[in-house]
């Protein structure tokens, strides 16, 4: 049976299974470790592991949220400092592709991850997921926005929509060749950039942008949660 832990080795074990995590998804994602091997890592038996998460997915989304909280964290210091709008996004952007090319933890992370802890975790834990983008997304656009970074009309949805198209765009650059990798990271920061200060992205409806602001930026969890609310 599982010993009690009192509050210091409780957040002491929550910080090695972190760790833990995050050096698995860097070894090869999801897959890479199982509950004994997490546990092991973290000094405590497997049964002591489900006294923190109730799976393996939960940790791993932890994980991935901390690992969201410091990239949302320097992109927007990127942003900080002098410069036009349209130089202050370029920073913003080419951080938020350096982080992800220089965080081992997401190697192994594409959209097929999403999916499967979608699919894994309980509809509510990814619900919050989704509320907790939608919350930090909107921070940023409001500091951005009482900064004159943002042009008129672009909002969330836009805001949203750009940090997705960096994760998918990273994706696509791991196997290129370093000019082209380059040549199209550069091309990417500066429409990005473009986007959001130059003009607002056209969307179908303002209840459109609503609905798709409140899903936040990973809408394929959503829409597995769903799936699987359904289906239970």
């Amino acid at each position: 049976m599982p010993s009690a832990f009192d509050d210091r080795e409780r957040d002491a074990i929550r910080a090695r299974l972190l760790g833990a995590a995050m050096d698995a998804l860097g070894r090869g994602g999801l897959g890479a470790a199982s509950v004994a091997e997490l546990a092991r890592a973290a000094s405590i038996a497997k049964g002591s592991f489900y006294a923190f998460y109730a799976s393996k997915e939960e940790l791993f989304m932890e994980a991935l949220e901390s690992i969201e909280d410091g990239y949302r964290e320097r992109f927007a210091k990127a942003a900080a400092g002098g410069g036009s709008p349209l130089e202050r996004l370029r920073r913003a952007f080419t951080a938020a592709f350096r982080m992800i090319d220089e965080e081992p933890a997401l190697r192994y992370v594409d959209a097929a991850t999403t999916e499967r802890l979608a699919r894994a975790l309980p509809p509510e834990r990814v619900a919050r997921h989704g509320e907790r983008d939608a919350a930090a997304i909107a921070r940023i656009a409001e500091d951005w926005r009482s900064e004159g970074l943002l042009a008129e009309g672009v909002g969330e949805l836009e805001l949203a929509g750009a940090g997705y198209a960096v994760f998918l765009v990273s994706m696509g650059l791991r196997n290129l060749p370093e000019a082209l990798k380059e040549a199209t990271e550069t091309v990417a920061v500066r429409g990005l950039a473009l986007a959001l200060c130059g003009g607002p992205v056209p969307v179908a409806s303002p209840e459109a942008a609503s609905a798709a602001v409140s899903a936040g930026p990973e809408p394929a969890l959503r829409a597995e949660a769903g799936k699987k609310g359904k289906g239970s």
